[in-house]
């Protein structure tokens, strides 16, 4: 069995690192060309730009190892079953679960490692590469003199040279004209000059041979001075013209690991929660004060109390779980439910409709409208009951506009932390999706393969993106936004693995099976095209 477990997962690993570097080198071309506007013409070194390079590697690894791990896979079955030994290994009586035991369990090993790097090296590097990125964005060019244009980006300098030399050091047909003098206008022409750049005081030296000076008041016309010199010195001071390397002290989320996240939506929470509180308290005291809400407000108290859905305790669970104190995600709806959950209801179901739906507002009296336009421009009224209601209305459904804000904060954190356990998660799914689909193509090729991955990668990654943008709007969960992929391709794995083992067919497999063969025969005849 070892024997044959070694032999798998030997033929998974050379297209597994084909696939890897072959997809590493056109992601980081793809990068290097999208960030040579913030390197050229800067003058940044050979080893700063290999290390802002490195830094943003990092980013590119986590997505890449996964779909190299679907290429692989797809290959090395699809050689397996193009060769019949997939057949010949069924007819010994070895079924096809036995044949994916091996590789899932070498992807369960890439994932943990996937995790690490994801939640240890991964924020590190994004801080890295956000820093030198903005200070490589607000270094001042150093050799951006081009022949017949005028160099004006330093203060009261102006500098334009008739040629220079590749290495851009020295320069030939110089004028200069100094405008560092208020009373006085100083034109320097020469026939050549040396640059250099003295990094620890931030001056641009500039040697110039075989010229003259011309100095002119325009207040004074006849003050006119002419001066010639073989040799003379120009000293400029230019602000950030070396490159700084700061260390901020400031993280974003994608900047901190689980354990930070986590710290950040504990606060969050904490402050949710006490919001969270007044309502309750609020609503216990007078029902009737949801009544009186608008519509924003009767918005967001059917999301925190009465619509929570089994997906938001599935969220609320997961939270709970990477959570540092052992505290209880549904304290305030529990707490709510068990003291005043029964007489809402009773409200609801005796009170108008603009309980139960949002989006229908109850009519209120002119008298209570005005004191809620008066309390909300700080204007003081009399203690009427009137008036304790309206306050009692502007209190909760400040209080909830609060719950919502730091709701909304809460996941926008949680999108990350689920991201880093769902893309290394990605890697067992695409084993288990990719064993059959390589079976099913019966061609162990890299267009076959990369055809059908491409597929894939895009709809995992396209969902992933568009995931996260909802959950950051708070228009989906965010563990339905980073988990729905994984969930939905892992159960369709599921299926074709059983399908594959067993030789029955479900429909979706005649339909993939149909989508392979036109990817297949539409690769062939760009290759005939080719040939032609």
């Amino acid at each position: 069995m070892f024997i044959l477990a070694r032999y798998i997962i030997r033929e998974h690993i050379g297209p597994f690192f084909f696939a890897l570097s072959l997809i590493m080198t056109m992601l980081v071309l793809n990068f290097v060309l999208q960030a040579m506007k913030y390197i050229i013409g800067k003058g940044i070194s050979i080893p700063v730009i290999f290390e802002f390079i490195a830094y943003n590697l990092a980013g590119i690894i986590v997505l890449v190892v996964p779909m190299s791990i679907l290429v692989a896979t797809i290959m090395a079955f699809g050689r397996l079953s193009s060769d019949n030994e997939i057949t010949a290994m069924k007819a010994g009586g070895i079924n096809f679960y036995k044949l994916i035991i091996p590789v899932v369990i070498l992807s369960g090993i890439i994932t943990y490692g996937l995790f690490v790097f994801n939640d240890e090296i991964l924020p590190v590097a994004n801080h890295h590469a956000r820093v030198l990125k903005k200070n490589i964005q607000t270094k001042r060019p150093t050799m951006t003199i081009e022949p017949g244009v005028y160099l004006d980006g330093v203060e009261n300098f102006t500098m334009i040279v008739e040629n220079k030399d590749e290495l851009g050091s020295s320069i030939y047909g110089i004028t200069i004209f100094d405008k560092t003098q208020r009373d006085a206008a100083r034109t320097i022409t020469a026939e050549k000059g040396q640059i250099e750049i003295e990094e620890e005081n931030e001056d641009m030296i500039i040697t110039l041979e075989n010229g003259e000076i011309h100095d002119m008041n325009p207040r004074k016309p006849d003050n006119y001075q002419r001066i010639s010199f073989t040799k003379y010195r120009v000293t400029v001071k230019v602000e950030n013209l070396t490159l700084k390397k700061s260390d901020e002290s400031f993280h974003n989320e994608r900047e901190k690991n689980i354990s930070q996240l986590m710290e950040d939506v504990q606060r969050y929470k904490n402050e949710r929660d006490k919001h969270l509180d007044k309502v309750v308290k609020a609503v216990e005291k007078d029902p009737e004060v949801i009544a009186q809400l608008d519509e924003k407000g009767k918005h967001y108290f059917h999301r925190f109390f009465l619509d929570y859905s089994f997906l938001d305790d599935i969220n609320a669970v997961f939270t709970s779980l990477n959570l540092a104190e052992d505290t209880t995600e549904n304290k305030f709806q529990t707490r709510f439910r068990d003291s005043a959950h029964t007489r809402v209801l009773t409200l609801v179901k005796h009170l108008s409709d603009s309980i139960r739906k949002p989006s229908v507002v109850l009519k209120r009296d002119m008298g209570f409208e005005d004191s809620i336009r008066r309390i909300g421009a700080g204007i003081q009224l009399p203690d009427t009951a009137a008036t304790k209601a309206a306050f009692t209305v502007q209190q909760v459904a400040s209080a909830l506009n609060s719950t919502n804000n730091y709701q909304r904060l809460m996941d926008q954190l949680m999108v990350e932390v689920n991201k880093k356990y769902s893309i290394p998660v990605a890697c067992i799914v695409f084993v288990m999706l990719g064993a059959p689909l390589g079976v099913m193509a019966r061609k162990g090729n890299l267009g076959i393969a990369g055809g059908i991955s491409l597929f894939f990668f895009i709809a995992y990654y396209f969902c992933l993106i568009l995931g996260e943008n909802f959950a950051d709007r708070q228009l989906l969960n965010p563990f339905v936004a980073m988990w729905f992929m994984n969930i939905l391709l892992g159960s369709v794995g599921v299926i074709l693995i059983y399908q594959t083992a067993s030789e029955k067919d479900f429909g979706i497999v005649a339909f993939l099976r149909t989508v392979f063969y036109k990817i297949y025969n539409a690769i062939r005849r760009t290759d005939k095209k080719e040939l032609h």
